[in-house]
């Protein structure tokens, strides 16, 4: 507002000096064409307020983040990154009206289910400034319009971890070969392809882009010992986007687990380990800013975020609890807010159960959103691979688990409880509950449709026999407040924290950290396996 204010000063100035041109209207038209022109100039470049190629001035990055936080319409990429938009993650401005949050399925516009069906595995989605619907799965990258007309599709890469968007070009990197790519975001044709090291881990890391260098992680932790969960990458690196070449490699304490890098400015990262350890680093050469140690032998597939305050916020564990953060109110998570400027401990908060999630920050920035309840990937189906049994008698056992979970007791006929959860809402400033939404307790020894899956598997017609999502996928949060979380039991909740009402849709998968994405008019619900669009 200022900088249109001094330009608005600047032509009434000059008309009153000038009050004999007769070119007075035009030349006041031309200088409001000139100053805008600079704020052209960035968008041509950036898809987030910040996220301008290294060369740019740092008046022009301000002019388009001034811009940017008076304007509904974005000027980049609607769903660029794995949440969302840079210094607003996890947050949308297009949320759903009340009309459509009421008759949510008859706005469900289409459904996306590749012919493997439940074989399919789906990190999530990303939404570029044309409302167009990039998928990202196990079985390839594929670009929808937002009414369902495929773009393009590349099922020549098949494994691909979560890719971001940066500019016109789509980055990712293959699991396991490490095969790092860079795509032409209209065409899916190859810009440059890359192996970048021996290989990955095997978990749900995200690719992250800022500035021209991309942030992910590579290698594994050769001493981690629980590899049927999947096993840690070893070290965090930063790639020049433009010819991938290394720029840095950095190795924190513990491995990684679901990195998602983090961009406080500018000039640096924020990377965090699964013990919890943080970690800022100069974003150009990977030298460190500075360090946060984490909780010794405890682990978390959640990871962090930046509030409106630019302040850091993680889910991880209390130390010694990597064996026990599966069970049942354990106490093991917190939450806990740090400074971004030198890494201190702001506020510490304790909760029931395991932390294993996103945290997502209101756009108010008063309320820092987490969606708590413990993990569960035992399906007993599985217990019959290599029991020599036959086909009949796994379609007997097959039928006992459906009929268990039918009647919501499989958790208690194998002698466990059934899992709390719940949407918590913490105070930014205290880290005090402000507000809890409890849900239906989880009955099943694995989520939704892990027991097919798993049946699948041993009838040689899934490739793994799993999907293993967390309890939630991370939060979203829309202008009005209200989160959009979905469950790994088939449940999306749109929870509103001012009347406390929670409107469900039943998507019948599991769910993954991505969670929730948003273009104008448009929702998009990733499951396991499916993925929903809306439209309003």
């Amino acid at each position: 507002r200022s900088i249109l204010a001094q330009v608005e000063g600047f032509i009434q100035t000059w008309e009153k000096r000038h009050t004999d041109t007769p070119y007075k209207p035009y030349m006041s038209k031309l200088c409001i064409l000139f100053a805008a022109l600079p704020w052209a100039f960035v968008c041509q470049h950036c898809d987030d307020p910040g996220e301008c190629e290294a060369a740019h001035s740092h008046s022009v990055t301000f002019l388009q983040t001034s811009i940017h936080k008076h304007i509904s319409k974005p000027n980049g990429h609607y769903w660029p990154h794995p949440k969302g938009r840079l210094g607003s993650l996890s947050q949308t401005p297009y949320g759903l009206p009340t009309s459509a949050v009421k008759d949510l399925d008859d706005h469900l516009a289409w459904k996306w289910v590749l012919p493997e069906n439940l074989s399919a595995f789906v990190w999530g989605t990303l939404i570029d400034k044309n409302r167009n619907i990039i998928i990202a799965s196990q079985q390839g990258l594929y670009k929808y319009t937002a009414d369902g007309e495929p773009l393009w599709n590349r099922t020549d890469i098949r494994g691909t971890q979560m890719p971001a968007v940066m500019g016109d070009n789509l980055y990712g990197m293959k699991a396991g070969d490490a095969s790092m790519y860079s795509l032409d975001l209209d065409t899916g044709e190859t810009v440059w392809m890359k192996k970048v090291a021996a290989k990955t881990g095997q978990e749900g890391d995200m690719m992250e882009a800022h500035n021209g260098v991309l942030v992910t992680a590579v290698d594994q932790e050769e001493t981690w010992t629980m590899r049927e969960v999947g096993i840690p990458a070893k070290r965090a690196i930063g790639i020049n986007a433009t010819n991938a070449e290394e720029l840095w490699s950095y190795i924190p304490e513990c491995g990684i687990w679901n990195i998602m890098a983090l961009f406080p400015d500018q000039e640096s990262t924020i990377i965090m380990d699964y013990c919890g350890g943080l970690y800022r680093l100069n974003l150009y050469d990977g030298s460190e800013v500075w360090k946060v140690r984490g909780s010794l032998f405890s682990m978390t597939d959640g990871g962090s975020t930046l509030g409106p305050d630019g302040n850091v916020y993680t889910c991880s564990n209390s130390p010694l609890t990597m064996l026990t953060m599966s069970d049942k109110d354990t106490h093991a998570g917190r939450l806990r807010k740090y400074d971004v400027s030198n890494g201190k401990l702001l506020w510490e908060t304790k909760l029931q159960n395991a932390c294993m999630n996103f945290p997502a920050v209101s756009p108010d920035g008063k309320t820092v959103v987490l969606s708590d309840g413990a993990n569960v990937l035992d399906p007993p189906m599985k217990w019959l691979h290599g029991k020599n049994v036959t086909s009949e008698e796994i379609d007997r056992f097959y039928a006992l688990q459906q009929e268990l979970l039918a009647n919501k007791t499989q958790l208690n006929y194998y002698g466990h409880d059934n899992l709390n959860a719940s949407i918590l809402g913490f105070d930014t400033s205290t880290g005090s509950l402000m507000w809890e939404h409890d849900v239906e307790p989880w009955y099943g020894m694995s989520f939704a449709l892990d027991e097919e899956r798993a049946y699948l598997w041993l009838k040689g017609e899934h490739p793994f026999g799993h999907c293993g999502p967390p309890h939630w996928s991370g939060p979203t949060i829309d202008q009005d407040g209200k989160v959009y979380a979905a469950r790994s039991d088939g449940l999306l909740h749109i929870y509103d924290p001012r009347d406390g009402s929670d409107t469900t849709f039943r998507h019948g998968d599991g769910a993954l950290m991505s969670g929730v994405t948003f273009a104008d008019g448009l929702m998009i619900v990733p499951t396991c396996s499916w993925v929903y669009v809306f439209k309003y």
